[in-house]
């Protein structure tokens, strides 16, 4: 079954250095997506904000979700937050 979703999944931190190491640190993992998903990582504030657009199957989308919450904590956890 094909669907169609839109997420937008914000973290907040302490400050806006840490966002933005974080955003820059995962938005690497945004290149060279298939043509049927769309991400985008950017800081804002203290705010690193994911927006996410998909279509296909929802066991994809889990798995790449899951995929950038993982990259999340890895760099938060090579920043010590």
């Amino acid at each position: 079954m094909e669907i169609k979703a839109k997420a937008e999944i914000i973290w907040h931190y302490e400050d806006e250095k840490s966002a933005e190491a974080i955003a820059r640190a995962v938005d690497v993992d945004n290149l060279n997506l298939p043509k049927n998903l769309k991400v985008k990582t950017y800081w804002e504030d203290c705010k690193v904000i994911t927006k996410v657009k998909y279509s296909g199957e929802i066991e994809s989308l889990i798995v790449a979700l899951d995929d950038l919450v993982f990259s999340i904590k890895i760099a938060e956890d090579s920043l010590k937050l």
